[in-house]
């Protein structure tokens, strides 16, 4: 890798808010009555953060688009919005959604990275 990779990809690093964990939790999506048609999803997650996740979603969504995501173990629920779809050649398209609110507890990791802040 060269150094100006290097220094992209650190400072791409440093811009995060938060670490990213590739971690699956089971997680219901939904949306709210208020946003279109209803869907209800089972999936996994596929990498959280405290500020949000990435997702498999069969059903349609779109970027800014308002989302419930229900942790199934603690039965926990959050407001989260769409920040962008991509789709694979392969598989369901893969879904980047953000918090309302950073929540870095909803995962339930047992010791959270240092910089999972509820603040932020």
């Amino acid at each position: 890798m060269s150094d100006r990779n290097l220094t992209k990809t650190t400072l791409r690093l440093k811009g995060r808010r938060s670490q990213r964990i590739n971690l699956s939790v089971s997680v219901v999506v939904h949306r709210p009555k208020s946003e279109g048609p209803q869907f209800y999803e089972n999936t996994k997650t596929l990498v959280v953060s405290a500020h949000g996740a990435l997702v498999a979603l069969k059903g349609m969504v779109a970027p800014k688009q308002r989302l419930l995501l229900q942790n199934t173990a603690s039965g926990e629920q959050q407001e989260c919005r769409v920040v962008s779809v991509n789709k694979d050649l392969t598989g369901p398209p893969t879904v980047a959604v953000e918090f309302a609110k950073p929540a870095p507890s909803f995962w339930r990791v047992a010791f959270p990275p240092s910089d999972w802040s509820s603040t932020g």
